[in-house]
């Protein structure tokens, strides 16, 4: 899925531009807020109105929460990459939608390229997400199903690819970033995987189903890869 890489190391501004102060964590979540909020509830309104004109009944019910975070998850993930892709179009656009620098000050071209990968990655992966919910709500028929798991296998071939394009052209710092993330999720998850099991064989806890737990690793590993990112320098402040 989407690699922790982000857009690259923030382009230096020269010495005589006034610096900008930087957001604080509130004032970063807010804006978040502000812009995703609504594109989750417009995505799941249409989502919804959809559905339940295509099944009859209370087909809705059979949904889960998982179901429903996973789609937020992914939409969040195509729209972020949208912006980015947007941005990529253009040096003025580059540096006024993510580096926040002026936007006559130039921009070093391996940076839009990892940035545009970075953002074909995320639309893959929520493309990849959407997918398995959806058509599994949709009564199709078993070669239709199978169709889709090919196409999903062709999307997840391409976007390894470009997972590795983005490791192999990164500098050190992005490797890191990449490298801190993973290991931290994996110890993480390890964790918590095993004492859910743990109390599932027990009989202390339920049972929980695999679209579940991918859609907590999704929701960890993006987490923690925006905060590594943010600690590290690769977001701007």
């Amino acid at each position: 899925m989407p690699s922790s890489s982000m857009i690259g190391p923030p382009m230096t501004q020269p010495d005589s531009a006034p610096e900008r102060p930087r957001r604080s964590n509130a004032q970063r979540f807010l804006i978040a807020v502000a812009v995703f909020a609504p594109i989750g509830v417009f995505t799941g309104y249409l989502l919804g109105r959809a559905l339940k004109k295509a099944a009859p009944g209370d087909a809705l019910l059979s949904w889960t929460v998982a179901d429903g975070v996973s789609l937020l998850i992914a939409a969040l993930l195509i729209v972020s990459g949208a912006v980015v892709a947007f941005a990529a179009t253009s040096n003025r656009r580059w540096n006024s939608i993510v580096e926040h620098q002026p936007a006559d000050e130039p921009v070093d071209p391996a940076a839009r390229t990892g940035g545009l990968r970075q953002a074909l990655v995320c639309i893959l992966a929520g493309g990849m997400m959407i997918l398995p919910p959806v058509a599994a709500h949709a009564g199709l028929s078993v070669e239709t199903r199978a169709a889709i798991a090919g196409s999903i296998a062709l999307l997840l071939a391409v976007q390894t690819w470009l997972n590795l394009k983005l490791w192999r052209d990164g500098d050190e710092l992005t490797r890191a970033v990449i490298a801190q993330t993973g290991a931290l999720c994996f110890w993480s998850l390890q964790l918590a995987l095993f004492g859910w099991a743990a109390l599932a064989k027990l009989d202390l806890v339920a049972e929980v189903d695999s679209w579940t737990m991918f859609t907590v690793l999704m929701g960890v590993y993006l987490a923690a890869s925006l905060v590594i990112a943010q600690k590290r320098g690769l977001t701007p402040g």
